[in-house]
C-alpha cells in the first residue's frame, strides 16, 4: 500500500484513513493498528472512508506524515497492534515487586522505541518507576537500554562535559564553563536542552548568539577543532525514548521519578561518548532538589550509576536560594554571560563558573586538586575563555564580535522599586519563573527580567527592585498582576518579631 498525506487535516492525533473495502486492520482489545513506513512503526487509531483514500492507500494527516518524515507514494504496510510483552512485565512489577533483569527492561524501552506501547502502557511503566523504586542494578539497565535506542556521536579523545539537573532561574554557567574548558585544550562538545520549566535552557541562551541544531555529523567535525560546542539535543536523536516518555507522560502528569532522571542524563552523555562530567546540583527553594539530604542521595545515585557505565562523575551541590547573576531570559542571560566573560558581569555567576569548570580541571589533571577554580579563574582572567568563545560562536554560525549592547531585548520595560525600607529575606525562584513565563520566556528570546536587588541586601523606599522586558504591551501588564500577587520578594527590618507579656500567655511561675 501507498501513502496518502491528507493536507487538509491538521491533527497532533495519530489517525489514519482506510478504505471501507479492505480488512479491518484493528486490534480487537485495544481498537488500534500499528503502521510501519521508512521503518518506522506508530500505534494509530483507524478512521474507515469511502472517498477519502483507494483501496491502494493509506491517509495520514499531514502532521503525522511530516513527524514520520514520509510522503504520497512511499510504501506502508498496516496491521493490528499486537500485545506487547512489555505489558506483563511492568504488570509483574506492581504485582510481585521483581527487580527486573536487563533484558526485561531492554523489552519495555524497545516496545516504546518501535511505537507499540501507548500512553497508558508508558504511564505504567513511568509510575513505577515513580513509585516501586529502581535499585542501583536497573537503574543502570534504564540508562544503558535509553543509549542503546538512538543515536551516537563517536570522538577520538577523552570528551569532558558538565550539566545541570535545573531548576534555577539564570543558570547561565555553561556558556563560561564550555570556553573555559576548551581554551585549557579539552574537547566539551556540550548537547545541551530548552527550557521546560525554566526561563531560559542553555541552547536557549546560546540559541541569541549563535545556531544550535547540528546533525551528528556536524559535531563530530566541527567539535575536533573548535574543541567546545554548545548545541541543542533534540534534533540529534540521541535517545529518543526519553523524549517520547517525557512528552507523553512525565509533562502531562507532572512526574519526574529519580530514576529517569539519572538514566535521561546519562544515557544522553553515553550517546556523546562522555568520559568525564561535574554535575550541577542547585539546592534550595523552589528547584527541583529542595533538601541537601536529598541532594546528597540523589548524587550519590549518579556517582555509582555513571561509574557502572564508565563516566567518572563528579557532583556539586551549589547555591539555589535565589537566581544565578541577576538577568533571567534567553537575551538577557546572553548578555550577562558576555560580559562576565569580559570581566564585567556579577560575581555570583563568576564564581560558580570557575567552581564548576575548576572541578573538571582537577579531573583532566590539568590542575591538582583543590586547585582547579584557580587554573579556571586565570583562563577567564586571562581573557582566552572570551577569545575561545567568540571562535566557538564563529563555529557555529555566528557573529563572533558581537557585544552585549548588540543583543536585542523586549522593547516594552517598566522598573519596580521597592515599597519600603528593609533588607531582602527573600527572593522566590517560583515567583521569578512565573513573571518570566508570562512576559514570554522561553520561546520569546528577548523578553526576561533584570534583578536590580537579591537576597540579602538593603534596599530605600523608591530604590529599584527589578526591570521586566517584554516585546507587547499586554504581556508585560499580566506580568505586572503575577508579581503584585507573588511573594517575589519578602523584607524584614532590623527586628524580626517582638515578644512581650502582652503576648506571652499560661506563664509557668517555677520556670
Amino acid at each position: 500500500m501507498k501513502v496518502k498525506v491528507l493536507h487538509d487535516f491538521d491533527t497532533r492525533s495519530e489517525v489514519v484513513f482506510v478504505h471501507k473495502e479492505v480488512d479491518d486492520p484493528r486490534d480487537s482489545r485495544t481498537n488500534l493498528a500499528q503502521i510501519r513506513v521508512l521503518d518506522k512503526k506508530q500505534l494509530v487509531q483507524v478512521v474507515i472512508t469511502e472517498s477519502l483514500v483507494t483501496k491502494e492507500q493509506i491517509g495520514l494527516p499531514k502532521n503525522l506524515a511530516t513527524r514520520l518524515g514520509t510522503k504520497d507514494g512511499d510504501n506502508i504496510t498496516i496491521q493490528p497492534r499486537t500485545k506487547p510483552q512489555s505489558f506483563d512485565i511492568i504488570k509483574r512489577k506492581y504485582n510481585e515487586k521483581i527487580t527486573w533483569s536487563q533484558e526485561e527492561i531492554e523489552t519495555i524501552v524497545q516496545d516504546i522505541y518501535e511505537g507499540n506501547s501507548t500512553d497508558l502502557e508508558m504511564a505504567a511503566f513511568t509510575l513505577a518507576l515513580q513509585y516501586e523504586k529502581l535499585s542501583r542494578r536497573e537503574s543502570e539497565f534504564l540508562t544503558r537500554s535509553f543509549a542503546k535506542f538512538g543515536n551516537h556521536i563517536e570522538f577520538k579523545e577523552p570528551v569532558f562535559d558538565k550539566h545541570s539537573i535545573g531548576g534555577i532561574p539564570g543558570n547561565k554557567v555553561s556558556l563560561l564553563i564550555v570556553p573555559i574548558i576548551a581554551a585549557a585544550g579539552l574537547l566539551i562538545p556540550k548537547t545541551s536542552s530548552r527550557a521546560i520549566t525554566s526561563p531560559s535552557g542553555t541552547a536557549d541562551t546560546m540559541e541569541v548568539l549563535a545556531n544550535v541544531s547540528f546533525s551528528t555529523e556536524e559535531i563530530q567535525e566541527i567539535a575536533p577543532k573548535s574543541r567546545g560546542m554548545i548545541v541543542w539535543a533534540g534534533n540529534l536523536n540521541l535517545v529518543p525514548v526519553d523524549s517520547e516518555i517525557i512528552n507523553r507522560v512525565e509533562r502531562p502528569l507532572r512526574l519526574d521519578p529519580d530514576s529517569v532522571i539519572i538514566a535521561s542524563i546519562l544515557s544522553k552523555k553515553l550517546s556523546t561518548n562522555v568520559k568525564h562530567m561535574v554535575l550541577d546540583m542547585p539546592t534550595g527553594p523552589g528547584t527541583k532538589v529542595e533538601t541537601r539530604e536529598e541532594a546528597i542521595a540523589l548524587s550519590r545515585a549518579f556517582v555509582e550509576i555513571g561509574q557502572r557505565v564508565g563516566i567518572e562523575i563528579e557532583c556539586a551541590l551549589t547555591y539555589a536560594d535565589q537566581p544565578v547573576g541577576h538577568a533571567i531570559g534567553p537575551a538577557l542571560e546572553a548578555r550577562e554571560a558576555l560580559k562576565t566573560l569580559q570581566g564585567k558581569g556579577p560575581v555570583s555567576v563568576r564564581e560558580k563558573s570557575v567552581e564548576l569548570a575548576g572541578i573538571l580541571l582537577e579531573m583532566s589533571k590539568l590542575a591538582q586538586r583543590g586547585h582547579g577554580a584557580s587554573v579556571a579563574n586565570d583562563i577567564l582572567s586571562s581573557g582566552k575563555a572570551l577569545e575561545k568563545f567568540r571562535e566557538i560562536i564563529d563555529f557555529q554560525g555566528g557573529n563572533m564580535k558581537v557585544k552585549p549592547e548588540d543583543i536585542p531585548v523586549g522593547q516594552y520595560t517598566i522598573e519596580i522599586t521597592a515599597p519600603k525600607d528593609g533588607y531582602i529575606s527573600h527572593l522566590s525562584n517560583t515567583a521569578v519563573k512565573q513573571v518570566a513565563s508570562v512576559l514570554g520566556c522561553p520561546l520569546d528570546h528577548a523578553a526576561g527580567l533584570e534583578l536590580m536587588a537579591k537576597s540579602g541586601e538593603f534596599v530605600k523606599k523608591g530604590s529599584p527592585l527589578l526591570k521586566l522586558y517584554a516585546t507587547s504591551e499586554s504581556k508585560l501588564d499580566e506580568a505586572l498582576k503575577v508579581y503584585n500577587s507573588s511573594n517575589f520578594f519578602q523584607y524584614e527590618g532590623m527586628v524580626l518579631e517582638r515578644i512581650s507579656n502582652s503576648i506571652v500567655s499560661n506563664v509557668d511561675d517555677t520556670a
